[in-house]
């Protein structure tokens, strides 16, 4: 990234030729707002006692999305796809849904998510509010969105309030969304700019019934003029009452559509090829880093834009930490490592971990405690159908694994009951699961008791967790963990990520056959040693991870032109 105060001479005119853009704006009435002199964190003055018509866009009309659309990225998104996947009549129909689902005479205000920054002025890679993407598949920060369902027939609107053109901030950040694209592309009835919500806000909910925001959404201390606005229609006599918009949204985005299954299928493929791959080059001595730093090479590779979370790596009693992620030690012959990880394709986050022996096969304590694990993992998917709720599959998980822990005699002279009302957090801290979709833990507002309904996907991950404690003998330091992705179907569930080897002989032959090719080759398995000398990663992770995404790509119906871009 280049500092402005490296700019030089040429800085110093382009701030000259800024300052003079923004006079002549303000002379001519076209500037809405003060247009930014680069190098001196000041803007021209400008000012106007009334909204004006926002100006001109500078940048050529093809690029003003500011995000790519078919025609300026034919590799990613089909004709009539707003973004990879999913059509811009299915994100019509969700602004649909969400004009029913709200009170009738409601308005919606929600503003997309902030930049967060590293430090100074050295941003995080930007990632959209979940509930602002399902609405609009936008991908911009500064904007916002207010949504009015009608008083009593007649149609929903959708306005987008966007920020005004500026040449010097597109020179460094890039194209960004202008006035007619907000129409064009994105759907909206109206387009104003971003200043100019909070007085036009009591224009639109006028006789509103109800202001869905929320006030402790973090984008939303990011515009306080916003924030202002809305406490203060909901304060004035006979305004509007306030309501939260994020149980409104997360119930519509619960249920997931035929689109964004494929979507979370290709996430969980890829996903799932990753881990592969790392037990693949598992050894003695391997490091965490190198799993973890090979997991988000192989998605990355297979067209996933990035890490859902910070991947767990946990070699040995690490393993019994539930979030840990240093992923800096070594990883001894005789442990076994847990990986917990996902990655997000298209938007869509998966959630996968697997525990395995990184020596090639389990000893008799760690395969007893693998095997406790892959039976709670069994007869908990065999319980998931619709109606049934998360509630009560973590209420079975409990009962399955507090009888496991008496029958491994972990807690010898204690029934399984005593284990489940006192005992089985110390081995078994989390809930079952969660569930899945552009959040990792999605729709957290919907709730572990709501029945669940075909097209809901959640990840279930039972575990076990013995503390590294002389008193639990031979059991000692073992943590395992099992996460699939799942599907509810009209009659049960679906398992997104069964191509993961779970099963323990086909744990072992996979780690197991690339030691063996190792050995055989003089060397460490794929890229193996850290340090001088080691030999360079064949063929096989980029072909495995070609595979991967072109089979992600035949999921949501792009498998051809995938393929040809290979």
């Amino acid at each position: 990234m280049i500092p402005l105060a490296l700019a030089g001479a040429g800085l110093r005119q382009l701030a000259g030729a800024a300052a003079a853009v923004a006079v002549s704006a303000a002379r001519s009435g076209g500037g809405l707002s003060a247009a930014w002199v680069p190098g001196t964190g000041a803007r021209a003055a400008s000012s106007s006692a009334e909204a004006e018509p926002l100006r001109p866009h500078p940048t050529p009309r093809s690029h003003l999305a500011g995000q790519p659309t078919p025609e300026t990225h034919p590799e990613l998104l089909r004709p009539n796809e707003l973004t990879p996947g999913i059509a811009a009549a299915e994100y019509a129909e969700r602004r649909t849904r969400l004009a029913r689902a709200m009170p009738q005479g409601g308005v919606a205000v929600l503003p997309a998510a902030s930049t967060a920054f590293v430090t100074g002025v050295i941003p995080h890679p930007y990632r959209q509010d979940a509930d602002y993407s399902y609405l609009t598949g936008a991908a911009q920060h500064g904007v916002a969105v207010v949504a009015a369902a009608p008083g009593g027939g007649g149609e929903h609107r959708f306005a987008l309030f966007i920020p005004d053109a500026d040449p010097e901030r597109e020179r460094w950040d890039g194209a960004w969304l202008g006035p007619q694209a907000a129409l064009d592309v994105f759907g909206a009835d109206k387009v104003y700019s971003i200043r100019e919500l909070p007085r036009r806000l009591p224009q639109i909910a006028a006789g509103a019934s109800a202001l869905l925001f929320d006030f402790d959404r973090p984008s939303a201390f990011h515009f306080p003029s916003v924030r202002a606005a809305v406490e203060g229609l909901c304060a004035a006599p006979g305004g509007p009452r306030a309501a939260p918009l994020r149980p409104v949204m997360q119930r519509l985005r619960w249920r997931k559509s035929g689109a964004e299954l494929q979507l979370m299928r290709a996430s969980a493929l890829i996903a799932g090829a990753a881990i592969r791959r790392c037990m693949g080059i598992s050894r003695a001595g391997v490091m965490e880093s190198e799993l973890a730093a090979t997991f988000e090479y192989e998605c990355r590779l297979a067209g996933a834009s990035r890490n859902a979370y910070p991947p767990v790596v946990a070699g040995g009693a690490d393993a019994c930490t539930i979030h840990y992620s240093r992923n800096d030690k070594r990883v001894a012959g005789g442990e076994m490592v847990l990986m917990d990880a996902g990655c997000e394709y298209a938007g869509y986050a998966s959630d996968v971990t697997r525990t395995w022996p990184v020596s090639g096969s389990f000893s008799g304590p760690q395969r007893d405690v693998y095997e406790a694990v892959l039976e709670a993992r069994r007869t908990v998917l065999d319980a998931v159908r619709p109606g049934t709720t998360l509630s009560r599959l973590h209420t079975l998980s409990v009962s399955l694994i507090s009888d496991a822990l008496r029958q491994l005699r972990v807690l010898p002279g204690l029934s399984a009951e005593a284990i489940q009302a006192q005992h089985y957090r110390e081995f078994y801290c989390h809930s079952i699961g969660h569930y899945l979709g552009l959040d990792v833990h999605d729709t957290a507002s919907v709730g572990a008791h709501a029945p669940l309904e075909a097209g809901v996907v959640m990840a279930i991950e039972p575990g076990i967790y013995i503390p590294d404690h002389p008193r639990f003998g031979p059991f000692a330091g073992i943590g395992v963990r099992v996460e699939d992705d799942v599907l509810v179907t009209p009659t049960g569930a679906c398992v997104l990520s069964e191509h993961v080897p779970v099963a323990v002989s086909e744990v072992e032959a996979l780690v197991g056959e690339a030691l063996e090719g190792a050995a055989a080759g003089g060397g460490a398995p794929r890229g193996g040693g850290a340090g001088r000398g080691a030999p360079r990663p064949e063929a096989g992770a980029a072909k495995e991870a070609a595979g991967a995404a072109a089979a992600a790509a035949a999921a949501r119906g792009g498998g051809a032109r995938a393929a040809a871009a290979r």
